[in-house]
């Protein structure tokens, strides 16, 4: 659904409720933002999921997060066309005190800012960092959210969610209709999420073990097996 059309569906469902001539096109367009930046942060969204590829490693190992992405929000990053684990970022720090030349390939994250272990690359390598992108404001009228591709009952959940705001506002003040608006946008959303998350267990990763275990006392990376869980 394009934006005008949203604007145009929210316009007649508020004018039932409340005829004022006081609801102008920017306040329409303003709670549909709302709406779309509350449905963009309500799951995790793949496709949501975007890569920045312009940094370069350098000699300080400590990169601030891409303009836009989400906090915590990066699950992958390659260097020079290499995966690197994710850490705990005390055990990254424990691991590069007690090792310091250590070259597993490591990262960590703390706040807004990304800690790659430079032993395992060179500086001018490239960095690839994956994670949840930024999702600009709606403002052309053809204009559409980034569940309109593949998920368009999205759309109707923001367009639920936008009523939500403005019926239980100043302006209405009907909070309990307010409340039955966002209970079927989040219901919505949520049938969404179940199909996505059913798909998921069907993505069988090639001779590949679940997790890795990162020996802060060794400075080694090791499988982890039935033979070697829980030992250090």
């Amino acid at each position: 659904m394009e934006f005008s059309d949203q604007q145009t569906e929210l316009r007649d469902r508020l004018t039932i409720l409340y005829t004022s001539t006081f609801i102008t096109t920017t306040m329409i367009k303003r709670w549909l933002n709302m709406a779309k930046d509350w449905a963009c942060s309500y799951k995790p969204w793949p496709f949501l999921a975007t890569k920045n590829a312009t940094d370069l490693i350098d000699a300080t190992g400590e990169y601030p997060y891409p303009t836009g992405f989400r906090t915590y929000s990066i699950f992958l990053i390659r260097v020079d066309g290499k995966r690197y684990i994710k850490i705990n970022y005390e055990d990254y720090l424990k691991y590069l005190e007690e090792y310091p030349t250590g070259t597993d390939k490591v990262w960590a994250q703390y706040d807004r800012d990304i800690f790659i272990n430079g032993n395992a690359c060179s500086v001018g390598d490239t960095i690839g960092m994956y994670g949840k992108g930024p999702v600009a404001d709606l403002s052309a009228d053809d204009d559409e959210t980034p569940f309109a591709d593949g998920e368009p009952d999205g759309d109707e959940a923001i367009i639920l969610k936008a009523e939500s705001i403005v019926v239980g506002s100043k302006l209405v003040g009907r909070q309990n209709d307010s409340l039955k608006k966002l209970a079927e946008a989040s219901a919505i959303l949520d049938k969404i999420w179940d199909r996505i998350e059913e798909q998921k267990p069907k993505e069988v990763r090639k001779a590949r073990p679940m997790f890795k275990k990162i020996n802060v006392l060794k400075g080694s990376t090791s499988e982890i097996t039935r033979n070697n869980i829980g030992r250090f």
